[in-house]
């Protein structure tokens, strides 16, 4: 039986439970399986080839859900697009053949399109009767890549049985983690709890009001929801298990959250597009460091940095050469450090500033900086310099307004005893914008 197969069976044995919390109202499993018919008569209509790539563009909503699972049966590729107005381009990239626009309020349009030509890799999911999925990637450093995941090795980690749990779907529709938040709630039989706004106020209130389990989110939120106070004007009791990712976590807010959340489990997350999100086990509580488990899944640092070999894997980018090399793996760009079998991730190797031939990592100034319990967040990075190639600059937001000036003395003073002289920020900007960006993650400068 073909693993999606096995995942519609188990969504109808769970019929009556509740699935879809939306804007204060639940939908049940057999509410979706409703939706997933409309939208699957909907599909057929089109008369769509078997192969041939579908753009969503959405935010969660019952409809989203029900429209992706009919594309899945259908045997398309969902080509996931990210909100904004670059959505032709990500189409383009993606060489679909229409898109569906769905507004939260479930209302839609389709647009076709001819694609400008075709790929072999396409043509393998067409012939192993298959469906896929494609993930941009962030396009932090340069163009988003179109990567192409085939359906039935994207679910061979949701074969095992989980934990039924209510799920915040904080990480967006789009994004990996998002549809691994996605598949494995709805594999167990859970629910999904969705919001339209992730400020820590927003957040809160919605905890408190669909009594969310399980949080999945970012440093640089778990960051603000630390700072903002919120938790503690809010009833959080029903939380359980608080996971992050995406970015490397600091101490100081680790222990902070071990703090607000003295009976809930913490934990770290790690994946990429390319690679999916396996399972993973955190030494402990307040540790940086974690294991990466999953059949056939194999790790292995080279130079400092993270590789990974996974069934899990993409089959290929649309739009660029392959990134998995002959032997199957895929080299993530993060620096990473072992002890036995427990990985550290330390930040990107393409975001390290070199000054004057000394390499300095972002994440650990931003770490040390965030010790100060004034600092809200922050963001290092690197800026030209003529005679060094670059120095390292740093840009915070503050918990409460300070003088700035006080503010760049106190973090100079701070990193000048924890780090060495290299690598103290040269100068300091205090903000009041936000220092993340869409997707909730350090949005660094890049000179």
């Amino acid at each position: 039986m073909r693993r999606f197969d096995s995942f519609r069976e188990r969504l109808a044995e769970c019929a009556d439970l509740p699935c879809l919390f939306t804007e204060g109202s639940w939908s049940s499993y057999a509410d979706l399986r409703t939706a997933v018919d409309i939208w699957t008569g909907r599909v057929e209509a089109l008369r769509l080839p078997a192969g041939s790539v579908v753009g969503l563009q959405s935010d969660y909503s019952l409809d989203a859900v029900a429209l992706l699972l009919a594309l899945c049966a259908r045997g398309v590729v969902s080509a996931l697009i990210p909100q904004g107005p670059e959505g032709d381009g990500y189409l383009r990239d993606a060489l679909a053949s229409g898109v569906f626009v769905v507004s939260s309020d479930g209302t839609y349009r389709w647009e076709s399109r001819t694609p400008a030509s075709s790929h072999p890799l396409l043509e393998h999911i067409r012939t192993a009767g298959d469906a896929g999925l494609v993930i941009f990637t962030s396009g932090s450093s340069g163009r988003p890549k179109a990567a192409l995941h085939s359906l039935e090795r994207f679910l061979h980690k949701f074969q095992k049985p989980g934990r039924r749990f209510h799920t915040l779907a904080f990480l967006l529709f789009d994004h990996i983690a998002g549809l691994d938040t996605l598949f494995y709630t709805l594999s167990n039989g859970g629910a999904l709890i969705f919001t339209r706004a992730r400020d820590p106020r927003s957040i809160c209130a919605l905890i408190a009001q669909a009594r969310v389990e399980v949080l999945p989110a970012s440093p640089s939120f778990l960051r603000l929801l630390c700072a903002s106070g919120e938790a503690t004007d809010h009833d959080l009791s029903s939380l359980r298990i608080v996971t992050y990712g995406s970015e490397p976590m600091d101490p100081a807010t680790l222990a902070r959250l071990n703090e607000l959340f003295p009976n809930a489990r913490i934990s770290q997350k790690y994946g990429t597009t390319e690679t999916g999100a396996p399972r993973t086990v955190s030494r402990g509580n307040d540790s940086l460091w974690l294991q990466l488990r999953g059949d056939g899944l194999e790790t292995r640092i080279v130079e400092g940095v993270l590789w990974i070999r996974s069934e899990g894997a993409l089959l290929g980018y649309l739009n660029a050469p392959s990134p998995v090399n002959d032997d199957g793996w895929y080299c993530t760009g993060d620096l990473a450090e072992q002890d036995g079998d427990w990985i550290h991730i330390l930040g990107r190797a393409s975001d390290l500033i070199n000054v004057g031939g000394e390499k300095v990592s972002p994440v650990e100034v931003e770490q040390v900086i965030l010790e100060l319990d004034f600092v809200a967040a922050a963001a290092v990075s690197g800026t030209r310099h003529p005679l060094l190639g670059q120095i390292v600059t740093a840009t915070v937001s503050l918990c409460t307004a300070k003088d700035p000036r006080q503010v760049e003395k106190r973090i100079r003073a701070h990193c000048r005893e924890r780090l060495p002289r290299y690598k103290v920020p040269v100068t300091v900007d205090v903000v009041d914008a936000a220092l993340t960006s869409g997707r909730q993650k350090v949005l660094r400068q890049r000179d």
